[in-house]
Parts: C-alpha cells; sequence; structure tokens
C-alpha cells in the first residue's frame, strides 16, 4: 500500500511518518511541504527514495499512489481531501474534516461517489483508556449514562498558524473537536441544542478563544459538559468522565488512570490503562503525550485493504464539527443553538 503525505510538517513527521513506517506492507511514496528543512526531515525518516514536493496537489494527484493522508492546515482539508478523492485516493484526514457542515458534504459525498475509503484523524477513539471506558459504558457498568464531562486545563497551543481564526476555524473545531467526539461516540444518541461561553481573557495576542464552558445536550435529557483554558502553566492532563444511575467513570488521559466507582458496594475499581507497545507516544510542545495514531494508522490500512467503514468515519466527524461550530456560535450570539439549524 503506496501511501502519500499531504504536509510533511512536525506533525505529519512525528505522528504520521514515523508509525506509517512500523506498518507491514505500508510504503510512504511521497510528501509535500513548503518547508525545505521539512522535506530535507522527512527523506531522512524514509530515506532517498522519498518522493518531495513543495506543491500538495502533486501529491494529490499522484499516479503511483493508493492513499493520502491530510496533515495540512485546517482551511486546505476540504480542498485536499477533494481533490485527492477525485483523483482516486482513499484519504485520511486529520481533523476537522471540514471548517462548515456543507464543506463535510461534499467532502463525503465525493468519497460515496469514488468508492473510496474517507477516515478521519479523531485518534482518541483509539486509545485505549477511552476504547476500555467505552467498553464498560457499553456493557452497563454504569447503567444509563446520563453524564459526561471534560476538563482540561493545559498551557497554550504551539504559536503559528493554530492562533488564525480563519485557519483552525476557532478552537473549539481545533482543539476540541477530540473530545465532542467522545462525547458523540460514548452517549451513543443524537446532540439537541448547545449552550456556551467563552473568552479571550489571557492570551490577547492571538485572534482565537483562550477558555470556554460548554454544555451539550442529548437526546434524552443527558448532558454533557466541556470546560478548557489554554493558560494554565502547570495542566496537561485532560480529565475525563461519565456518570450513571448504577456507577461512574473517571479518567485521566496523560496518567492513563480509570477509577470506577459503583453505587453499591463501597469500593472503587482503581485501573492503569496502559499502551500497547509504543502506540504514537510523542510529546506535543505543552509536554504531553499523544497517543492512538498507531492503532488509528493501523485501522486506515486495514480498511483500505477490506473496503471496511472506518470507526472514525466522515459521518461521524460531521456531527462533531456541527457541535464544536454550535457551542461557537452560542458564545458569539450568547444563546443556545440548536444542532438541527448547524446541520441545516
Amino acid at each position: 500500500m503506496r501511501i502519500g503525505l499531504l504536509g510533511a510538517g512536525w506533525f505529519g513527521r512525528e505522528a504520521h511518518i514515523r508509525n506509517l513506517l512500523q506498518i507491514e506492507g505500508v510504503e510512504v511514496v511521497a510528501v509535500s511541504s513548503r518547508s525545505e528543512e521539512s522535506l530535507k526531515a522527512s527523506q531522512a525518516l524514509v530515506g532517498e527514495s522519498l518522493e518531495v514536493f513543495t506543491d500538495w496537489s502533486e501529491v494529490a494527484t499522484h499516479d503511483e499512489i493508493d492513499a493520502v493522508i491530510v496533515a495540512l492546515t485546517n482551511d486546505q482539508h476540504h480542498a485536499a481531501s477533494m481533490m485527492a478523492l477525485n483523483a482516486g485516493k482513499h484519504v485520511l484526514c486529520e481533523k476537522p474534516l471540514g471548517l462548515t457542515v456543507s464543506q463535510c458534504d461534499e467532502i463525503i459525498a465525493a468519497a460515496n461517489s469514488a468508492n473510496k475509503v474517507l477516515q478521519i484523524g479523531h485518534e482518541m477513539r483509539f486509545q485505549r483508556l477511552y476504547v476500555h471506558m467505552k467498553q464498560m459504558i457499553d456493557r452497563g457498568d454504569i447503567g444509563d449514562l446520563q453524564l459526561m464531562w471534560c476538563r482540561e486545563f493545559r498551557g497554550p497551543m504551539r504559536p503559528g498558524w493554530r492562533s488564525s481564526e480563519e485557519k483552525t476555524g476557532g478552537t473549539i473545531l481545533e482543539k476540541n473537536v477530540h473530545h465532542i467526539d467522545l462525547f458523540n461516540w460514548m452517549m451513543d444518541c443524537p446532540p439537541i441544542r448547545v449552550s456556551a461561553h467563552g473568552g479571550t481573557n489571557v492570551l490577547t495576542d492571538r485572534e482565537i478563544l483562550d477558555n470556554a464552558q460548554v454544555l451539550v445536550e442529548y437526546e434524552g435529557g443527558r448532558r454533557a459538559t466541556l470546560e478548557l483554558c489554554l493558560f494554565a502553566p502547570n495542566g496537561g492532563d485532560c480529565e475525563f468522565g461519565a456518570c450513571g444511575d448504577k456507577g461512574r467513570i473517571d479518567t485521566k488521559n496523560q496518567a492513563l488512570e480509570l477509577i470506577y466507582h459503583g453505587f453499591d458496594v463501597p469500593d472503587r475499581n482503581h485501573m492503569q490503562i496502559a499502551d500497547e507497545g509504543d502506540a504514537a507516544n510523542f510529546v506535543d510542545s505543552s509536554g504531553r503525550v499523544d497517543r492512538g495514531i498507531l492503532p488509528e494508522l493501523e485501522h486506515f490500512v486495514e480498511c483500505v485493504r477490506e473496503r471496511k467503514t472506518p470507526l472514525n468515519d466522515g459521518e461521524s466527524a460531521r456531527l462533531a464539527v456541527a457541535v464544536c461550530l454550535a457551542a461557537q456560535e452560542s458564545i458569539k450570539r450568547r444563546e443556545s443553538v440548536e444542532i438541527a439549524e448547524i446541520l441545516g
């Protein structure tokens, strides 16, 4: 399976190239970057046979490539995915799938028309910690799931394009689409409306929000809350939890910690959910270890080879985008926003 990478920056190399090289039967054929330094660093990883381009369109339409990974800035995901799908390539597009629901719709339609696999980079679905949590919820360990929460207090994201509203689509879409996707996946019922508050209170040299509180209401009266702060000097561990009528689950992402509390017994079960092998353990600029990328890539390769629908497919990514956009619109309008309005 011959793969091309659109966007060989730090994340493209550390997250994708390093892990693709570990998958049997996969060859990284070509990469693109506007940076000569990034192209040389990619060749150092793959070898001199790697083809390098400054224009991502040359990789997206490369005759010798079966699939592409889109790791460009968010504002380029739509154009790059559309070009690659129309050129007959399978696509793994980094999150978010698009900056608007209509962009998502166009990409999904192009994938269906071309009969190609479309997978989105929601790698948190592949982290063993959250896989285990999902399994516990699905088998009824906490009963009827009612509430979920995510609390992430951390330092700022890396400077550069992530500080741009235009290129990112906004903080919640750029940063928290991962957590919203986990909410949707574990709740497994439709989100109805969003109420949110946020601001740029400390990192005033940037265009995007540096804090937010988001409440997502789901069908049946279930709710999920997200609390984000990007100016916490000693933060970094994402607290993610769920509570039903029979128990509660608390997790910490960096500590790989899961605590299960049952209501019918006084004990609590404290577990460490370690990753298998390396599992893409690379450290980002805030010192956080990111996981789940290697199994996500292995899943993509499997889906292409066996023509299976990915766990993190276009429709699920579209819904996560819609909830994020509803949250950002709620902050702007200072009122609740219905998901149906965003979905059109």
